[in-house]
């Protein structure tokens, strides 16, 4: 076996036991990595284990048979190098967070290296644990996780016939807008009103948010075959 140590994000946990956890992790060099930590949990006479909490940026070291197994790796060593604490003063900042870390998970492939997602990701939950708007923080990273993975749709111009007016629809399947004459023979499509348009061309306003999120949480829920459950806690 071989060690792995590289910076991470904690996507995703769940108690496996009394004293250990499964995390799902997103890290710097390597991209996703699902690994088990044995006695995470336990506690010493000298020292209280809560385990690796959700959202925990760190260091992490792992043992891994080789690269891309289907097996879990196992924790060796886990250092918190950042706290978001902010993260937990506020739940829809919470909420926002889960739902970038949850995206993330069901949208990037194990083993899969993307740096600038990475980061993109660290500043997302950095922008999120302070904001009063927590839609700017996830729509911005909306677009940066779509663009990275190569699923970033077209807002400039119809798909079908290629005209750039009269936009009217948006389709998953086809990968983005769809104009007023191509619209009738498409199915799978969602309505855009102008103003949400605009925001999706352009840098979004404040005002506009929460039509270019829904509008791209559409789309990501086409791409992981699911809408996230955080979704809907966002908008309220």
């Amino acid at each position: 076996m071989s060690s792995i140590s590289d910076e991470a994000i904690v996507l995703s946990r769940i108690d496996y036991s009394e004293t250990s956890q499964v995390l799902v992790c997103f890290t710097r060099n390597h991209g996703k990595v699902r690994v088990i930590g044995k006695g995470l949990k336990k506690s010493t006479k000298t020292r209280f284990a809560a385990g690796i909490d959700l959202l925990d940026i760190g260091h992490l070291t792992i043992s891994a048979r080789h690269a891309r197994t289907e097996q879990l790796s196992t924790i060796i060593e886990w250092k918190q190098t950042k706290s978001l604490g902010g993260l937990r003063d506020s739940l829809q900042r919470l909420y926002a967070a889960q739902y970038i870390a949850d995206i993330t998970s069901r949208l990037t492939e194990d083993w899969d290296p993307h740096e600038t997602l990475f980061l993109a990701l660290v500043n997302a939950l950095k922008a999120t644990s302070t904001a009063d708007q927590v839609l700017l923080s996830v729509v911005e990273y909306q677009r940066q996780l779509l663009q990275e993975i190569g699923s970033y749709p077209r807002f400039d111009c119809c798909m079908l016939c290629q005209r750039r007016d009269h936009l009217s629809h948006f389709s998953s399947f086809e990968g983005g807008m769809i104009c007023q004459h191509c619209q009738t023979q498409q199915v799978e499509k969602k309505r855009l009103l102008p103003a949400t348009l605009s925001a999706l061309q352009h840098r979004a306003s404040a005002d506009n948010y929460a039509g270019a999120f829904k509008t791209l949480n559409y789309h990501i829920s086409h791409q992981m075959g699911k809408e996230s459950a955080l979704a809907g806690k966002l908008l309220v």
